[in-house]
């Protein structure tokens, strides 16, 4: 039996103007097979479905590389034959209750979408009531909060009926196969140069409340600007990946990308070696890793982090000063075995900050089932929680 995917884009590639990072849905759909043990399932866009039937490549075909190989094996592994399957199909097939599990990507109503007149947040909505009138019990009904920005309001209301999980904090973001099947093609073929990208919105000034990124990012782009234009080298820059009506930002020492071309975006992850990673404060309060370093993992990228120290010391800064030094250390670097080892520097501090989280959540639920058994705890249960 299969289940249900649900989310605001596409995992192939194509020419949207949305924003959302496309290119990890499919090491964290993998991540939700090898955590929950869904092997198959059906793909649900929120996206309107006039566009829809303009840009889904029905090929779902990835570049002719072996990164790009990577990507077909898991779209074959994990999504069924229906892909972009309308929402009246996933609502019958609910009310049939021929899914195993639901996984749907939370929607809210934004500024954006409704100017767009979009529904995403009402098919949402439609899903979960489907849902629980069919009878699924709330660990059926998963809502997936890949950004931090649930609505307190909508937790308390069905806070028995649904349950809310959150990429890298209560599963990892990418599967570890996916990412070792990354890793070998990093390992067997690996050109870069030291260009760096930044993908996402830089004004966040009409998020809601909370919701904006760190106020540094101007100033990272500032610097990075100047860096790159004060030591020019042949095919290196600064990559701004942004949305279209975003022309004010257009500077000649940066080139820009817009967000709808994901095989523009695929082609600049996949040459540059830096990924910038400024974002929430809250996602660095939290310990929550964003789709940027996912991205970054999956391309064999160094993601360099403001008030990261958490998850990779190296790699993260605290002003401006220390951000030039990591990037003008990378740029030293005389080859792409360089560049590799920074990499792969970074990979073993993300690892290892993952098998820390892993066994902290082990002794966790070690000692709630200890508790709930009435059991003395010894010194020896918290260090090996497993034993």
């Amino acid at each position: 039996m299969n289940s249900l995917y649900a989310y605001f884009g596409l995992v192939d590639l194509h020419k949207v103007d949305m924003p959302g990072h496309s290119l990890y849905q499919l090491g964290l759909i993998d991540s939700l097979s090898e955590t929950y043990g869904d092997e198959r399932f059906d793909f649900f866009s929120y996206l309107p479905e006039d566009i829809l039937d303009e840009n889904t490549d029905t090929s779902n075909s990835f570049p002719s590389t072996g990164l790009g190989a990577v990507f077909n094996k898991y779209y074959q592994r994990l999504i069924s034959d229906n892909y972009c399957v309308d929402l009246t199909h996933v609502l019958n097939t609910i009310a049939k209750k021929e899914y195993k599990k639901l996984y749907l990507k939370a929607r809210f109503r934004n500024l954006s979408t409704l100017a767009k007149k979009w529904k995403d947040t009402l098919a949402f909505e439609k899903i979960i009531i489907a849902a629980i009138a069919a009878g699924y019990k709330a660990d059926e009904i998963i809502i997936l909060d890949t950004d931090l920005s649930l609505p307190a309001k909508f937790v308390k209301k069905y806070q028995s009926e649904l349950t809310f999980l959150i990429p890298s904090i209560d599963f990892k973001g990418i599967s570890n196969r996916f990412l070792d099947d990354c890793l070998a093609v990093h390992n067997e073929d690996y050109l870069k140069n030291t260009s760096t990208v930044f993908y996402g919105n830089i004004d966040t000034s009409n998020y809601k409340a909370g919701n904006g990124k760190s106020e540094i990012l101007s100033e990272c782009i500032t610097a990075l600007r100047e860096e790159y234009m004060n030591n020019e080298v042949d095919d290196e820059t600064l990559i701004l990946i942004h949305k279209r009506n975003s022309e004010m930002l257009l500077h000649p020492a940066t080139t820009h990308i817009y967000r709808n071309d994901r095989y523009e975006i695929w082609d600049a992850l996949r040459i540059s070696s830096i990924m910038l990673n400024v974002t929430k404060d809250k996602y660095n309060t939290r310990k929550f890793i964003p789709a940027r370093i996912y991205e970054a993992l999956i391309f064999g990228m160094v993601p360099v982090s403001y008030t990261f120290e958490w998850l990779s010391e190296t790699f993260s800064f605290d002003n401006i000063e220390d951000l030039l030094e990591i990037v003008k250390y990378l740029r030293d670097l005389d080859s792409s075995e360089d560049i590799k080892s920074a990499y792969l520097h970074f990979v073993k501090d993300y690892r290892t900050y993952v098998e820390s989280t892993q066994k902290n959540v082990d002794i966790l639920e070690h000692l709630q089932k200890a508790l709930s058994n009435n059991l003395k705890i010894t010194k020896e249960d918290i260090e090996n929680p497993n034993r």
